[in-house]
Parts: C-alpha cells; sequence; structure tokens
C-alpha cells in the first residue's frame, strides 16, 4: 500500500505502536529502573524527532528539488500529527522516571525547553483541524504554525546538543547524526523560503 493510500488516523496509530514497541524493548532489555527507563527515553526522542523533521523540512525538500520529495510534503501534516502521537509515549516515560526515581531525565533548564516544545506540539495538533485554522485566519495560522515548527526544532537541538562531549561512540551516533538533522532542516527552510521570495520576484 502506497503511503499515500494510507489514512492519517492510520499513520498515527502505527507511531504511537512503534513507539511503544521501542519503549518496551528498550526496558526489556535495560530493565525498568532509571537506566532502562532513560535509555526508552532515548529510543522514543529519536524515533518521534524522525517524525517531526519529515514534517518540518518535507515541504522544504520538495521546493528544493522536485516532485520526487511530493509525497513526503504533502503527507506533513500526517508526519506531524504521528509525531504527537508518538510524544505521547515519552511523555508517559518521563511520567514513570519522575515517579519511580523523582528525578527529570535532563537538566531543569533543558527539560522546561522540553516542556514547551511538548506545549508547542499539541497546540500545533490542535491547529491542524480545518476548522480550528479557518476560525483563526491564514495569516495567524501560518505564523502560529511557523513559530511554533522553530521552537520545536530549536527544542530538539539544544536536547541533541546537552550531552558530554567525550567523542565516544555512542555519543557519535545518538546525538551528533541527529543535531546535523537539526541544522540542516533549518538551513533547507532557510533556502527554500529564499528560493519562494526570488521566484515571486521574478514572476513580479
Amino acid at each position: 500500500m502506497e503511503m499515500k493510500q494510507l489514512p492519517t488516523a492510520g499513520l498515527a496509530g502505527a507511531a504511537f505502536c512503534l513507539a511503544a514497541i521501542l519503549a518496551g524493548a528498550a526496558l526489556s532489555i535495560f530493565g525498568t529502573g532509571a537506566a532502562g527507563l532513560a535509555r526508552a527515553l532515548q529510543v522514543t526522542a529519536r524515533f518521534s524527532f524522525l517524525l517531526f523533521w519529515l514534517a518540518y523540512a518535507g515541504g522544504a525538500m520538495k521546493t528544493l528539488f522536485g516532485a520526487g520529495f511530493q509525497t513526503i510534503a504533502w503527507r506533513g501534516r500526517d508526519f506531524g500529527l504521528s509525531f504527537a502521537s508518538a510524544q505521547l509515549v515519552h511523555v508517559a516515560l518521563i511520567a514513570w522516571l519522575y515517579r519511580t526515581a523523582g528525578e527529570l531525565p535532563l537538566s531543569r533548564p533543558v527539560f522546561m525547553c522540553q516542556m514547551i516544545a511538548l506545549a508547542w506540539t499539541f497546540l500545533l495538533s490542535l491547529l491542524s483541524i480545518h476548522r480550528v485554522a479557518l476560525a483563526l485566519g491564514h495569516l495567524r495560522w501560518r505564523m502560529l504554525r511557523v513559530t511554533g515548527m522553530e521552537s520545536i526544532s530549536f527544542a530538539f537541538l539544544v536536547y541533541f546538543l546537552n550531552h558530554p562531549a567525550d567523542g565516544t561512540i555512542s555519543v557519535l551516533a545518538f546525538y551528533v547524526p541527529f543535531a546535523t538533522m537539526c541544522v540542516l532542516g533549518t538551513i533547507l527552510r532557510l533556502a527554500a523560503w529564499a528560493s519562494r521570495g526570488a521566484t515571486v520576484t521574478k514572476s513580479a
């Protein structure tokens, strides 16, 4: 079945289930203590980030590189809602860790940054409802969407940069590629905006 034939609810449900499976696998391997929960949080954060990145950069890739990325751009809303769905598992793990170990998974400033991004995640999910978008008007909806997406991207970058700079294999594998994707996504979006602006100027 092609991606564009899958309903939004099906993709979001699949994302939730896969995040739960990944979390369960991490907990079964590393245990249900603080160390195992921390590993499950790492895995679900990266899985949900990949979904977010497709929603974040898909439209820009279509603008810059052509119709080969049309399907990803077209399903941007679905990827965004799938990201929000996967984040539900991540939030449940945070609550579990705090209840059992009495500690936060990150330093308090970084954690607060993540909570702001989480609030934006579910606000953007609300804004994806057609009636809500119509009530806001296109300009306000667009401004909120851009602000929210950039805030979430920044929060992910802060998260991926918040690690010991020891140069180990685990750091290189678990942090550097994802931090690079954050920066690359921003570059792609800026380049796409510049490209659209140049097109408008030429046609004027």
